[in-house]
């Protein structure tokens, strides 16, 4: 049997290996642990100074309707 537990690292507790023990009793297992992706939206939020800007360049949008382009090469 294999399982793939999608799990918030905050829900992780002795009830979460009690889980894995009844659900594998006396085997040896192999744990991976590999982070979903997150949304780009909170990871900008998450960050006062990339908010910020969000914020500022909707406003302007807002205000102007022009869209603002940026070349890759810029940002790197």
């Amino acid at each position: 049997m294999e399982a793939t537990i999608h799990i918030n690292t905050d829900d992780l507790g002795q009830n979460w290996i009690d889980a894995i023990k009844s659900m594998f009793p006396n085997r040896t297992v192999k744990i991976s642990v590999e982070p979903e992706p997150s949304d780009d939206t909170e990871f900008i939020l998450s960050r006062p100074e990339y908010a910020a800007e969000l914020l500022r360049r909707m406003e302007e949008y807002e205000l102007t309707k022009k869209t603002v382009v940026v070349n890759l090469s810029e940002l790197l």
